[in-house]
Parts: structure tokens; C-alpha cells; sequence
């Protein structure tokens, strides 16, 4: 089993300095217990906007100065990665939640009890071809990333607020579906993964625990046999064969640092559109190396 090694980590806290957005260095030092994660919010206020939600890319490959339901998922993924929940005493954490939520609740519009990832504003800014705001990749998106928001909700609020009230509601519409589902994409298997350990952790829905597990872990299986990485369509569940594969890619991704100590991001927009890709692949540098040591770090991996 191979470990990222203290040399290995020194390098990566001294590069990332160099040559990441201050989002990323913020969680980065937070996931290392270097900053108070209370330094997150304050990092991620550069990236609201006045209806509450989020956009200005926080999400690298997606441009939009507006607000978008991925952009508010990736602001909800960074909070839920350093820490934060409904007990944190952060009056900055509170404010975002808050905002965020009141967007999404009361003024962004369901359909099918889903939120679509994209606004038609995307179209007018750089973005990746997956940010396209068209019917087919609301489609490609499905339940992805409303399963994961919904309980990041659940996470973020007490339940007297009326927005954890609303999510429980969501949830169990999408429960439903859930179980009538025969199989998922890769995005719809990042967001139930979510799904699945924030309500376990939160002791709810304890009577479908199993029953929602064995339903990921089946599929997980068959997709990642099928070519699919067991730490994206697995991350939060375990098999023998899962657990067997997160190993082989964990270390993997010890190995694949790049010469420089970081990561490569190894995604592409899918066309030769936007010259801002060449860009955001820079960004990404720091974004991946940062997803990369919460991973490792979740997984015992650092020395």
C-alpha cells in the first residue's frame, strides 16, 4: 500500500502556494488542519452572488459569472469536505447556507423533482461541453446533483428550518425513483454516494439503509467492471471487489503526481471551443491536487 509521504505532502503545500486559486489552498490548508475551516466561507463569499447562489467558476470548467444549482453543489461539496454541519457556530457559514438555500428552494424551479445543473446563461460563456444548457445533458446529469444536495441540506440546517422540512419531502419523491431505477450514470452514483453517507451519519431514512446500499453497491460493481472508477461511482460504499479496486486507483494516484508535485487534471471540455480551456486546465492544477489529499486523506493514506 503506497502512502503520500511527509516529503511528498511538503511539496505539495509549497507548489500549491505558487500556483492555486486561494479556494483551493484555503481547503487544502484546512483539510490539514493548517486554518480554522472558518477561513472556507470567507474564501468562498469571492464567488456569490446577490441572489445567494453561486457561479463566477467556482466550478473550473464553467465560466458563468451567474448563479447555477452546480455552482451552489460545489460551494455545499466544499463545505460538507472540510467539516461544516448544522452545529458549526459560524454566523458567515449560516448566511450561506441560508442564501444558497432560499435559491434553490424558492426560486429555482423543479422538474421531474430535479434541479437542472445548467442555466441558459452558461451558453454565453466559456464552459465545457457537459455545462451546455440543452435538454440532453439535463438528461446525461439526471438526479445529479439534487440527490447530494438535498442531503447537504439536511447536513447544513436544524430541522425546524423549513428548507430541511422541504428536502425531506424531495427526498422521499426521489426515494421513489430511486428504487425504480435499474441504473445509474457516473454522475447520478457521485451524487447517491453523498446521498447515502450524510444519512447514515445524520441516523435517518434507517429503516432503507441497507436497501438504498446493496442498490449502490450492485451497480457500482457492475459499472466499475464495465470500466468505471471505483472511487467515483464508490466512494462512499464498500464491497470486497469495491474496496480491492479503491486501492489499486488510490495507489495509483500516488504515483501519477506529476513531476512538478501535483496533479494533473486529466479532463477535457470536449471541444475546441473556448481558448479559456487552456486556462482552467492551470486552475485545475491546485483544484485536483486539493480533491486528491481529501481523498487520500478519507482513505489512511498520508504518512
Amino acid at each position: 500500500m503506497k502512502l503520500l509521504t511527509k516529503a511528498m505532502q511538503e511539496t505539495i503545500f509549497y507548489q500549491m502556494q505558487l500556483k492555486s486559486r486561494d479556494i483551493d489552498l484555503c481547503v487544502l490548508n484546512a483539510l490539514d488542519n493548517a486554518l480554522p475551516i472558518d477561513y472556507v466561507c470567507d474564501s468562498l463569499m469571492l464567488y456569490v452572488n446577490k441572489d445567494g447562489g453561486f457561479g463566477n467558476g467556482l466550478y473550473i470548467d464553467n465560466y458563468n459569472t451567474n448563479t447555477s444549482v452546480y455552482q451552489i453543489y460545489e460551494a455545499f461539496r466544499i463545505l460538507d469536505m472540510v467539516g461544516f454541519d448544522s452545529n458549526s457556530k459560524n454566523e458567515l457559514f449560516d448566511q450561506i447556507v441560508n442564501k444558497a438555500c432560499n435559491y434553490l428552494y424558492n426560486r429555482c424551479e423543479l422538474e421531474d423533482n430535479k434541479w437542472n445543473p445548467n442555466v441558459i446563461t452558461n451558453n454565453d460563456f466559456a464552459h465545457s461541453q457537459i455545462f451546455t444548457y440543452s435538454d440532453e445533458n439535463k438528461k446525461l446529469f439526471g438526479y445529479h446533483p439534487t440527490a447530494a444536495i438535498l442531503a447537504y441540506t439536511l447536513k447544513f440546517n436544524k430541522e425546524t428550518k423549513a428548507y430541511y422540512k422541504k428536502a425531506l419531502k424531495q427526498i422521499r419523491i426521489m426515494l421513489d425513483d430511486f428504487y425504480k431505477m435499474e441504473e445509474f450514470s457516473e454522475f447520478e452514483m457521485i451524487s447517491f454516494n453523498t446521498f447515502y453517507r450524510i444519512i447514515k451519519d445524520l441516523n435517518l431514512f434507517t429503516d432503507e439503509l441497507d436497501k438504498i446500499n446493496n442498490k449502490l453497491i450492485l451497480n457500482a460493481e457492475k459499472m466499475v467492471k464495465n470500466g468505471s472508477k471505483a472511487l467515483d461511482v464508490a466512494f462512499e460504499i464498500s464491497s470486497e471487489y469495491l474496496d480491492n479496486k479503491k486501492n489499486e486507483e488510490l495507489d495509483l494516484m500516488i504515483s501519477s503526481i506529476a513531476p512538478h508535485g501535483m496533479w494533473e487534471h486529466s479532463g477535457v471540455w470536449g471541444y475546441n471551443k473556448y481558448v479559456e480551456e487552456d486556462s482552467a486546465a492551470i486552475k485545475w492544477i491546485g483544484a485536483e491536487t486539493r480533491n486528491n489529499y481529501y481523498i487520500l486523506k478519507k482513505y489512511g493514506r498520508l504518512e
